[in-house]
């Protein structure tokens, strides 16, 4: 089954301090909702376990992400493939994001497509809408990490 999401957000930091965080594994970690571990793989992608919460369970992801389609600091097109520990199944995701930049700082777009398989298909509603929420949060998690600045 596919499903398609988009959305708008505005940030108040640049297209190019946005990027920096993007390209950064160990601060992307701290912007990805839920993200308990996160290692490049040695070919430019990442390795990354997220825990999501819903309800009163959590579910673990192990996900594979990679960059494609970029066009620094403006575009990039992020492909997931994942599977949830504990659930038959697997996702993917293809998210073309865009960053334009606006007087008051980055307006982040935008509009991808959910693919579920298996056991998951069942939970298609829930994944759905909280991907949404997932993608907002990622978005204003990576302006938070450029305001805190480098660390370490």
């Amino acid at each position: 089954m596919t499903d398609e999401f988009s959305g708008t957000v505005e940030i108040a930091t640049s297209p190019e301090a946005a990027w920096a965080v993007i390209e950064d594994p160990l601060a992307l970690g701290r912007a990805l909702p839920g993200c308990e571990s996160i290692t490049p793989d040695g070919s430019g992608g990442l390795n990354v376990v997220v825990a999501i919460k819903q309800m009163f369970i959590t579910v673990r992801v192990d996900l594979h992400v990679t960059y494609h389609d970029l066009d620094r600091p403006h575009h990039l097109r992020l492909a997931l493939d994942g599977h949830p520990r504990g659930i038959g199944g697997a996702l993917r995701l293809s998210v073309p994001i865009d960053i334009v930049p606006i007087p008051t700082g980055a307006q982040v777009d935008y509009h991808g497509t959910l693919e579920l398989e298996g056991t998951l298909t069942s939970f298609r509603k829930q994944v759905r809408e909280g991907l949404q929420v997932q993608v907002d949060r990622l978005v204003h998690n990576v302006e938070r990490e450029v305001k805190a600045g480098p660390t370490g």
